[in-house]
């Protein structure tokens, strides 16, 4: 079909443009907001929320696998594959503070102020422990 054909060049026009250039930029711009005194300002808060959005990434798609007939094993694995989904977050984060849902309150509390920081680390936690557990799942 020529429309088919037409799409996949112009998509494939496209993703380099974004993926090369507009992607980039768009992380960067994230990372020039991020504050590591966040770590610091509330550490357990940044740990809660990192096991939070590693359990509930297990959870949610984890189990769904464990109901489809995948094995525990295979379950395991799909929801530990899909914790690595730190550029969503990312993303969500980056509208947020574009929305200003990060203006912190009068009085400002140490969590309101940190929040993106803390969301910005999980999701960079994330991403980088997934392929190290993945493949630490794969060899047993």
């Amino acid at each position: 079909v020529v429309e088919e054909h037409i799409y996949d060049r112009v998509e494939q026009q496209m993703s380099g443009l974004t993926r090369g250039f507009l992607a980039p930029i768009f992380f960067v711009s994230v990372g020039f907001h991020l504050d590591f005194t966040s770590i610091a300002a509330v550490p357990g808060f940044v740990v809660i929320l990192t096991l939070l959005a590693l359990a509930s990434k297990l959870i949610g798609s984890g189990v769904p696998a464990l109901w489809a007939g995948f094995s525990r094993r295979e379950s395991l694995l799909v929801g530990v594959g899909m914790s690595g989904r730190g550029a969503v977050e990312l993303i969500i984060a980056g509208v947020a503070l574009e929305a200003g849902l990060f203006m912190q309150p009068d009085p400002p509390g140490a969590i309101v102020e940190s929040l993106f920081s803390a969301i910005v680390i999980m999701a960079i936690v994330t991403t980088v422990a997934t392929p190290i557990a993945l493949r630490l799942l794969w060899r047993r």
